[in-house]
């Protein structure tokens, strides 16, 4: 048993800070971890089913819950958001100027979209990374009735790199079923020199792309928009006109962590790649989206990173040894098409490969936002 009672303070009420939350309660009782989960958001929304939603195969009722009906009993849930971090004094203040002491810190505040560094983004662009905007996009796909289409993304990094291809697949098949995909051309941009970051992966996806008519332009990193004229324009001089344009917005940290001297002005915080400690604090841990790892920004990542930190923390709190270390994982299912997927497995040391589509594996797409809600947040595997 422990001897004193600790106190592990999490910053946010996303994914991460909702996984991270929980599991730590599967792994302490509360006599031992007293849990506090810094928030504001009324709902939780599954951001994977935005590539689905725009086309009117997943209902978006099925894709949000009430945020506080997620925590598991034992956790404190409190509705503020905080604006000061003390690391020295191992305190944290939030708006209405109330402090709070810790004994652990975990940072899971995600990132923000900065479609500030995109003059013109909003008049211009549609996307799917938000319930709104997939609500707001199903009815732009609903009048489409033919013309160029250019999808990809603004920048690197991004929250979840697949779903711009995965997308662009949903899309071909979503103009098949409407009768209008020979009245259509879809252009795929892409800021590197492949179509997707991991070689191996993006070798089998412009195979896929290729043999679907998918009109591909590599190396095109955004430069500026022209709402008007329906032009995007990239830093390498190639000019694409649109009839629809589906940018995945800039994204950045949080303002706040710039704000804190935590991270520089792209608001990603650097944290060891296999402990996920802050500089040589600890006690101070980001997970999930927040952090500057160079791994995908996705729901499955910020659930290993938190197997790992709720298993260290129990185990130091109750005076254990722990040598274990997060070393990347990974998992991620992304649709193709057709009612197929692929499932990639990766970490830091091995690579994934891509090298067939299945049934199956689309199976498991499909029933994922239900896995998500009713294990993978709570906490139980």
């Amino acid at each position: 048993m422990a001897i004193n009672r600790k106190r592990v303070v999490i910053v946010g009420d996303g994914a991460a800070g909702t996984i991270m939350a929980n599991k730590l309660r599967f792994h302490s009782t509360p006599e031992e971890i007293e849990i506090d989960v810094f928030g504001n958001s009324e709902r939780h929304y599954f951001k994977p089913d935005g590539v689905q939603i725009p086309f009117g195969f997943k209902d978006p009722a099925n894709s949000f819950k009430p945020t506080q009906s997620l925590f598991n009993y034992g956790i404190n849930y409190l509705k503020a958001n905080i604006r000061k971090f003390d690391l020295e004094n191992s305190t944290v203040t939030c708006e209405k100027n109330r402090t709070f002491k810790y004994d652990y810190l975990i940072i899971a505040t995600g990132d923000r979209f900065s479609t500030e560094e995109l003059p013109g983004y909003d008049k211009a662009a549609s996307h799917f990374y938000s319930l709104e905007a997939s609500m707001e996009l199903r009815q732009k796909l609903r009048d489409f009735k033919g013309g160029k289409i250019v999808i990809g993304q603004a920048s690197i990094p991004i929250q979840c790199p697949p779903a711009p291809y995965e997308f662009t697949f949903q899309l071909d098949q979503y103009l098949k079923l409407k009768g209008i995909r020979d009245k259509t051309e879809i252009h795929y941009i892409y800021p590197l020199n492949r179509v997707f970051t991991i070689p191996n992966v993006s070798d089998f996806i412009e195979r896929l792309m290729e043999e679907r008519g998918i009109v591909i332009h590599k190396m095109f990193n955004v430069d500026s928009l022209d709402p008007m004229g329906k032009k995007i324009n990239s830093l390498e001089g190639e000019t694409l006109d649109y009839d629809l344009l589906i940018l995945v917005p800039p994204h950045s940290g949080q303002k706040i962590i710039t704000e804190n001297g935590l991270a520089d002005n792209s608001g990603y915080i650097a944290v060891d790649r296999n402990h996920l400690n802050y500089k040589d604090y600890d006690n101070v841990f980001a997970i999930g989206d927040a952090t500057d790892l160079p791994i995908s920004k996705a729901g499955a990542t910020a659930h290993f990173q938190s197997e790992y930190l709720a298993n260290r923390i129990s185990n130091e709190v109750n005076g254990n040894a722990y040598f274990e270390a997060y070393n990347g994982d990974v998992a991620c299912t992304t649709i193709t098409g057709g009612n197929e997927a692929i499932t990639l497995f990766f970490s830091y040391t091995r690579p994934p490969k891509a090298n067939f589509e299945s049934k199956a594996d689309y199976f498991l797409k499909w029933t994922s936002s239900d896995t998500y809600f009713s294990a993978m947040l709570r906490g139980i595997m």
